[in-house]
């Protein structure tokens, strides 16, 4: 029965998180396998159960095994299974410090198969997602990686990559790491015509989480060299970025925007009656000069 499922899970992860060293360890190892069958049941709260457990397992006996367990099923075909493995991976890695995850995580992107790269990045998008601002230190070493990630032909793969960025530069926001992020940056930007709807929502969410780590300013140079193209289609996309940078960082942005000529009072003659009138044309301050610095 499923409710008496889920109990049962719950109860195991208890015993694991209070009473873990009452159980041997290769009795957890045995559970672990156990819990891996449980990842393909149909009810969500079931899986998540189960996910929650292989992190208080991980705590007790240590991330190794447990990771190389998990690791495993990202080989198998079934969809559901692959997500789950990739969620209960960064679980590990939050409850055992990434440090011990990372390794062996980063190692496993080496395998030639495109299941397990992909299970690889999205478990990298779902860690960053859980350790926030822990993501400082960990920046640099996966930088390459994603780097790789971004250059691939596969779309899932640029996609994944695309979320796992988002989600990192939300978390190292004024640490200090804009050198990576505007690499990132840089590969992240030659995605912005992609036409598949969830590779655009990825490619948003990482300008979104760029926004905030690399600052607005940056992002709307990179935006400003299409929003005037003399192509229809083109400016609609870079418009789009244009108007999310908007929304979300409108003051920050007057300090970034080009400087205009202004338009100064010009007396002109108007011929066109009898009577000749002087006639002003109005003053505009394009540039906004208290946002000088004057050296």
């Amino acid at each position: 029965h499923e409710k008496v499922q889920e109990n049962c899970i719950d109860l195991v992860g208890r015993i694991a998180e209070l009473g873990a060293e009452h159980v041997p360890a290769r009795e957890w190892m045995r559970i672990c396998f156990e819990l891996l069958e449980l990842l393909k049941a149909h009810k969500k709260s079931i899986r998540r159960a189960a996910i929650n457990t292989f992190g208080y397992i991980a705590k007790a006996i240590g991330p190794h095994d447990v990771l190389a367990t998990l690791l495993n099923n990202l080989k198998v075909q079934e969809r559901q299974l692959r997500v789950c493995t990739t969620v209960a991976i960064a679980i590990v890695s939050e409850t055992c410090s990434p440090f011990t995850v990372l390794p062996g995580l980063m190692n496993e992107y080496r395998v030639p198969e495109l299941n397990v790269q992909n299970g690889v990045l999205k478990a990298l998008a779902f860690m960053f997602e859980y350790i926030g601002e822990m993501s400082k230190d960990y920046i640099y070493a996966v930088t390459p990686l994603l780097e790789d990630a971004m250059m691939d032909r596969d779309l899932v793969h640029r996609q994944t990559a695309m979320t796992a960025i988002g989600h990192m530069s939300l978390g190292v926001f004024g640490f200090g790491c804009e050198d990576a992020l505007c690499h990132l940056l840089n590969h992240v930007w030659p995605n912005i015509f992609e036409t598949s709807p969830h590779v655009i929502q990825a490619f948003i969410s990482a300008i979104e989480g760029l926004r905030v780590g690399l600052g607005p300013s940056r992002l709307f140079y990179y935006a400003l060299q299409g929003l005037f193209h003399p192509a229809r289609r083109v400016r609609d996309v870079y418009w789009k970025v244009y108007n999310t940078l908007y929304i979300g960082a409108q003051d920050s942005l007057v300090a970034a925007y080009p400087r205009i000529v202004d338009d100064n009072i010009r007396p002109t003659i108007d011929e066109s009656e009898s009577l000749k009138k002087r006639i002003e044309k109005p003053r505009n301050d394009y540039v906004r000069y208290e946002l000088d610095y004057i050296l």
